[in-house]
Order: C-alpha cells, then sequence, then structure tokens
C-alpha cells in the first residue's frame, strides 16, 4: 500500500483568502542563518513547574506567508542560547512577512513566548538583512535575536545545468540506465514503431527477470532493502520458472547457504506481531521468522527518532522505511576477478500483488500466473475465488556503473546505524577486488553512457552521515535531514523547457497556497512550482504542457475517513493549480484553457465477458460491490508509480510520492535515482530521443493501446490533442452499459475543469467512481 498513512496532522481549520497580488512573491532560495539570542525571559518558573531546575529550551522557527519553513534545535535550560543553525530554503512563496518565532519546548509539546517580523520589502531585492532583532510578545519585549537571512531570486543562482548543486551524492558518469514498466512487460504489438537511438526496434524490458538473474549470479553480496519482502513470491512466472526456482525465500537461502553475504533490511510496522498481520500486510514478521537461524540476516527496521520515547513511538507508528532497492555483485566483465555493483531502484517491493504486466488481467491469470499470489485492496471483500484481482502499474531501474556503488553506500550507511551489532556482517572487500569507478559496458542500440545521481530523504535517526558531507544536509529540530528527492524535483521543474510527465501514487501538497485548510501540514512546494513554470511560460507566450498520471482513488476501502481526507487534499491541490492558471491567462490575454496546459488522468481495465474464464470463480453476493465489479468488467489500474520525467531528456524514478511525506526528509525514508545522457538532450539533439524518450513512448504505447507520431513531442498541441482524444474514447468504452475490451487503458482524470480553474464533479452518475458509492470529490 505503499506511504498512504494520514498521521500528518491535518486541520480543516483552514484561513482567509488571500489576496496575493498585494503580496511579495519569493521564488528560489533563502538563506538564513540564526545564531543566538540573548535575555530571553524564564518562561519554565512557573506555580506548575516539574522541574525546579529548568529554564526556558529555546528553539526558533521560522514562517515565511502561511508555510513553516525551518525549525532549529533546542538549547536547554539557556536564556541566551547559541544555535548558530544555517538553512538553504528553497521557496515558492507570496507573503508580507517573514516571522521569527521562539518557543519553550516541554515535556509534552511546546509554549510560544516571543517573536520578530522581517517585512518581505526589506528581503525581496536580494540585500543581506543582518543583525539583533527585538522579540516581542505582544508588545511586551521578551530579548532580542541575532540573525542573517537573505533572498536569492532563481534568475541569479544559475542553476541551469542538469546535477543538483550542492548535494550528497555528486553526479556519476558513465553508467547505465535500464527502466522498465511494471514487475514484467510482454513484447506488445503496439510498441510496433518505437525506435532505440541507434534506430533500431524497442525491445521491452523485463523487471524481474533481470533481478531474479542478477541475484542467481551474485558471488559475493545481495543487499536489499523493503517497505516489503514477502518470502512466498516467485519472481519468474509460467513457464520460464516451472519448478519455482525463482521463489524469493528459497533463492536467498540457496545463495547464503553457497557463501554470499544476504543482508535484508525490511521496515519492521510496528502494529504487526507473531499473531497479527498489522495493517499493511507488510508480512515482515513472516519474513523475520522465515529467516530465523538461516545464513540470511534480516533486519526488521522501525522508522524511529532518538529524541524520547513519545517521539520514538509516534514516528515509528506512523512512519516508514519506504526505500525499494537491490544491490549486487556481477562480474566487471567476462572472465575477470574482478567484479562490479549493480543496483535496481525504484516503486516496486518484492511482494504480493506487485507482479503484473503491462496487459493489467482481471481474472485470467489469478489460477495460473498469479497462483498463490492474489491481491485485491481496492473491492471489499474480493479474494480468489470470486476475484477480482487488483492490477498494479508500477516504475523501477537498474542501475550498472559507478552510480550503482551509491546506492550500495546508502544501504551500507542504514545497516551502520539500525544494525550497529551487526555492522561486521557487510560484505569487506579485499584491495583490488571490486573497480568502483568502472565504466559501464553500454550497448550500442541504448544511445550513450549516462549521467547520474542518487537522491534520498532520510535523517540522521536512519543512517550515519558521512562527516565531510554534512555541509550538504539541513536539521530540523536538531536533527540533520537530507531531502535531496524534493529538491531534485524542484530543480528540474524550474529547467523544463517543453513538458513534464509525472506519475504517482499520491499528488497532494503546498498546502500553504490553498484556497481553504491551509493549516494542513503538507507545505513541500512541488505543485506550486509545477503551476509557477506553467504561469511561466503563459507570460511569455510559450507552450508548455504538464500531464499528471495518478490512481482513479488511493487504495483501500474508499469509504474510509483516510481515503477521503487525501481526496479532499488532492481536489484542495488540483483547485490551487487550476485557479492560478486561469488568473496568468486571464492577466496575459492568452486564449486558451486551463486544461491546455495542466491534465491529469488514471489508469483503469475493462475486458468483455469471454476473458473470464468459465467454471473458473464462484458468484459474488448479490446487490454487492463485487457483483457491480463482476457484471462491469473493469477496475481501476493502481498507479504506484513514482516516475518524473522533464522534456524526454531527464528521468527520476525511486520510491518517493508527492506528499510531505516522501519529500519532507524527517518522515519515510526513500530514494530515488535521476538521470540523463550528455548526448540526447535539448542542447544536442534540439528533440531528444535517447532513452528517457524512448522509455516514454513504450509507457504511453502500454497506456493508450498505439504508437502515434503525435506522441514524439508532448510538448506540442497536436500531442495533447491525440492524447485527449485517445482517452476521452476510452472512457466512453468504460463507462459503457455494456462491458467490451479495450487495449486503451489511459483515462482523463474524472473532474472537469472550469474556464476560471474550478474543479468539479461530473454530471451525474459519473460524479461519483464508477463501481463505488464514494464521490469523486471530496
Amino acid at each position: 500500500m505503499g506511504n498512504a498513512s494520514s498521521c500528518c496532522g491535518c486541520s480543516r481549520s483552514g484561513r482567509d483568502e488571500v489576496d496575493e497580488s498585494k503580496l511579495h512573491f519569493f521564488h528560489g532560495r533563502l538563506k538564513v542563518h540564526i545564531i543566538c539570542a540573548e535575555d530571553l525571559p524564564d518562561t519554565d518558573t512557573t506555580l506548575f513547574n516539574i522541574d525546579g531546575q529548568d529554564y526556558t529550551d529555546a528553539y526558533v522557527t521560522g514562517d515565511l506567508g502561511l508555510a513553516r519553513l525551518f525549525k532549529t534545535k533546542y538549547i536547554p535550560n539557556d536564556l541566551n542560547p547559541t544555535w548558530d543553525e544555517t538553512f538553504d530554503l528553497y521557496v515558492c512563496h507570496h507573503a508580507s512577512s517573514f516571522e521569527i518565532r521562539i518557543k519553550d519546548k516541554e515535556h509534552v509539546g511546546a509554549t510560544f513566548f516571543a517573536a520578530t517580523k522581517i517585512p518581505t520589502g526589506d528581503l525581496i531585492e536580494g540585500r543581506l538583512v543582518d543583525g539583533w532583532f527585538d522579540l516581542y510578545n505582544g508588545d511586551q519585549l521578551q530579548g532580542r535575536i541575532k540573525m542573517e537571512v537573505q533572498y536569492f531570486p532563481k534568475e541569479y543562482l544559475n542553476e541551469r545545468d542538469f546535477p543538483l548543486p550542492d548535494a550528497y551524492f555528486p553526479l556519476r558518469e558513465g553508467n547505465r540506465f535500464i527502466l522498465y514498466q511494471d514487475a514484467d512487460t510482454p513484447q506488445l504489438p503496439w510498441f510496433d514503431g518505437i525506435e532505440c537511438p541507434d534506430g533500431s526496434p524497442y525491445k521491452a524490458t523485463r523487471h524481474w527477470v533481470d533481478l531474479y538473474n542478477a541475484i542467481k549470479n551474485a558471488q559475493k553480496f545481495i543487499y536489499i532493502t523493503g517497505w516489503s519482502v514477502y518470502t512466498e513470491i516467485n519472481l519468474v512466472r509460467g513457464d520460464e520458472d516451472i519448478d519455482g526456482y525463482s521463489n524469493v525465500g528459497r533463492l536467498l537461502k540457496t545463495k547464503a547457504e553457497d557463501g554470499v553475504k544476504v543482508l535484508l533490511m525490511v521496515w519492521d510496522e510496528k502494529l504487526s506481531s507473531q499473531s497479527s498481520p498489522g495493517l499493511m500486510g507488510t508480512h515482515d514478521e513472516d519474513t523475520r521468522n522465515y529467516f530465523a537461524g538461516t545464513a540470511v540476516e534480516c533486519a526488521l527496521m522501525s522508522r524511529m527518532k532518538r529524541e524520547g520515547v513519545l517521539a520514538s513511538e509516534f514516528v515509528g507508528t506512523c512512519y516508514t522505511h519506504h526505500q525499494k532497492t537491490v544491490i549486487c555483485d556481477a562480474p566487471l566483465s567476462e572472465g575477470s576477478d574482478q567484479f562490479r555493483v549493480v543496483a535496481f531502484i525504484g516503486g516496486i517491493d518484492i511482494t504480493d500483488g506487485r507482479y503484473d504486466s503491462a496487459l493489467f488481467p482481471l481474472w485470467s491469470t489469478i489460477n495460473n500466473l498469479h497462483l498463490g499470489d492474489f491481491y485485491s485492496n481496492c473491492v471489499p471483500y474480493a479474494n480468489k475465488d470470486v476475484g477480482p484481482r487488483q492490477p498494479w502499474h508500477d516504475c523501477h531501474a537498474k542501475v550498472e556503473g559507478p552510480a550503482a556503488f551509491d546506492i550500495m553506500r546508502n544501504f551500507e550507511e542504514r545497516w551502520r546505524r539500525q544494525a550497529e551489532e551487526k555492522v561486521q556482517s557487510l560484505f569487506h572487500f579485499e584491495d583490488g577486488e571490486i573497480d568502483v569507478e568502472a565504466t559501464a559496458l553500454m550497448p550500442s542500440n541504448e544511445g550513450s553512457l549516462w549521467n547520474m545521481q542518487l537522491f534520498r530523504s532520510i535523517t540522521t535517526d536512519s543512517c550515519i552521515f558521512d562527516f565531510d558531507k554534512h555541509k550538504c544536509l539541513f536539521s530540523k529540530g536538531g536533527r540533520l535531514i537530507e531531502n535531496t528527492i524534493m529538491k531534485a524535483l524542484v530543480h528540474q521543474i524550474r529547467n523544463a523547457k517543453n513538458f513534464i510527465y509525472l506519475e504517482n501514487q499520491y499528488f497532494y501538497g503546498s498546502a500553504y497556497c490553498w484556497y481553504g485548510d491551509q493549516d494542513t501540514l503538507t507545505d513541500h512546494i512541488i505543485p506550486r512550482e509545477l503551476t509557477q513554470r506553467i504561469m511561466e511560460k503563459i507570460a511569455v507566450r510559450e507552450k508548455f504542457k504538464v500531464y499528471i498520471l495518478i490512481p482513479m482513488f488511493p487504495e483501500g476501502d474508499p469509504s474510509t475517513a483516510a481515503i477521503q481526507e487525501i481526496l479532499h487534499w488532492q481536489h484542495r491541490t488540483m483547485e490551487a493549480m487550476y485557479r492560478r492558471i486561469a488568473r496568468a491567462l486571464k492577466e496575459f490575454e492568452v486564449d486558451a484553457h486551463p486544461t491546455d496546459y495542466l491534465s491529469f488522468y488514471c489508469l483503469a481495465k475493462r475486458e468483455s465477458p469471454d476473458e473470464m474464464p468459465e467454471g473458473e470463480f464462484t458468484d459474488p453476493l448479490p446487490g454487492s460491490q463485487l457483483e457491480k465489479v463482476r457484471k462491469s468488467r473493469r477496475h481501476p489500474i493502481y498507479v504506484h508509480s513514482k516516475l518524473s520525467i522533464f522534456d524526454d531528456q531527464y528521468v527520476l524514478v525511486g520510491s518517493a510520492n508527492i506528499n510531505q511525506r516522501s519529500l519532507g526528509g524527517n518522515r519515510d525514508s526513500e530514494i530515488a535515482m535521476g538521470g540523463y545522457q550528455p548526448d540526447h538532450t535539448i542542447e544536442t539533439q534540439g528533440d531528444p530521443r535517447g532513452g528517457v524518450h524512448v522509455y516514454r513512448l513504450a509507457l504511453w504505447a502500454a497506456h493508450l493501446g498505439e504508437m502515434h507520431p503525435d506522441y514524439l513531442n508532448p510538448g506540442s498541441d497536436e500531442c495533447l490533442a491525440r492524447v485527449r482524444l485517445v482517452t476521452r474514447s476510452f472512457w466512453d468504452t468504460y463507462t459503457a452499459e455494456e462491458p467490451q475490451h479495450s487495449d486503451i487503458h489511459m483515462l482523463p482524470y474524472p473532474v472537469q475543469v472550469t474556464e476560471e480553474g474550478m474543479v468539479e464533479a461530473l454530471d451525474s452518475p459519473w460524479d461519483q467512481f464508477p463501481d463505488t458509492c464514494m464521490f469523486g470529490l471530496l
């Protein structure tokens, strides 16, 4: 299910709508140095003071407009504290002031006691604002604070190259990047016409087949991280593995018995136990028990916070380890005594329900390819005897070359922190045994070698950071945090020229600019950055398209409060984007509709009655949702991808969703790899025709049931028109009374957008998601 939990502290109170035209707009980076304070009041000397020796435990927060940007560590028992903390903040905010607030950390919670404000007019020109600032609570002076603040507009940052500057992991050259859609993909007929960079026909990539072969052939070590790893599934299905050699549990035990170091880091779901599977069904206890007493070392790791029991329990219950990687050795070359590192990274856990292909069958594979691997979490009471299974779409990648070693470093840094007692279990290289810098071997049909960079969301609670890299991190409440996935997305959005294509399990954020519910704690800036890039293009009358593919609705029972809340946040996000785009169109007198720049889609499958094998399934209960689905022969395809493509020249794939949990850095641990081929960029080719372009075409061919020339250039009006035509035709098929097969899977997301940017429900009966009683807008 991933990181859907709503433990983010939502507030529905909202604030009054603000006229942004009267505010300064900050778009770039804000650098803040909080140095020290003096003469603070002793707020802990009260009648109810628990500890008589306790004085003010001060920490500082900074708010730009409605958004909280940072929080310092707290200094215990000090009325003249020194923090000396620096924050480099990505901003895309309207504000009238920058507010610094001082709070006293209590045994539970905190108490505000003083603040100062810097008018944004003092900052907007980019000059350094520094010195001592008086602190007030009302009209009472409460000490003063010393700090430095400076704003750097985007235009002056000189950040137009592909690499993310000042990142923990540097750009690595000389790599190979193999991109996958779904766990397995057959050579579909609609891939015909897709050409590799050398002009040869595209051949579909097969993730779990490649993963099985990599694990099977490893001789030194196999490292696995996962939200879930399930030992009872097979990586290869059907006639290719009749004897079940690709069974995950047996395969890993066999490799370990052969002397290969096999280490697993699996998220420890707090609510699971020997007698209970927990809420998320991750099989963590099953996996630990399966490998107990074997040569495989399986460490269950909860998300933790090394700061108090209550904080650690909250973090461990609500947040997850969400990275999905497999790292192993491979020969440097045929017959070589040296070896290299290869790694898999992306959104697909090695667990039940993830095996699927771009055909997404609903019933026909339940008793063969999916035998023992039935999974359905969207239709209540679905099971293997009734069906249907839940179709699952995802994206993943394989890395060969120097960048793969960085993925291994991530594993080792995490292992050293959270498996301290097993540090000696890590594989130790002999001198000259591994060539870390070896350039990957690149087949000629794939174009040039890749430049790649690794990004993460992670805290010092979960890994031991390289001391020399601390300057690349930021702190929150005194904890070191890496949030380079969010920064990488912002960096690429700001530099996008023609189009952006996103696939993601969730899409909500930038609550500070919503039209209501702005207090919701999801302030990451990705939706606002996307909107701003569109508005910039409108201002200069340039074409620009953003395509966003998300699930029809989040996984789980649609009637639950958690899912309805997520849909509400998603609607707020879409509305905030469309209304600003509509306003820009009006301001610059551009004759267009907001959806000409921003369009949302989802995936679904519809089958004909003869696609369900006769006599294999029992009838559903009359009047149930299962009966509706049986009659309609349709089901949403669950989009679990975490994929971003920019101008067909840069791709980012990993485990991070577009929500605060994934992008904040201090919640779920995440990992992603970004890359591009220097010979296949706008600068070198005009229209990039490298591996990113080929991969997107293959995705779209699978989603749209065809390869059409208009799809070559997604930034064009012709491409958007074709996508609209095909997806709308499938909507007619999907909602028709009589079921019929379709090779098309992509639908327009079922809402309508007005010229003013208002996001409204479709006309009845499609104001509810098909075959549910759940409204599409909440």
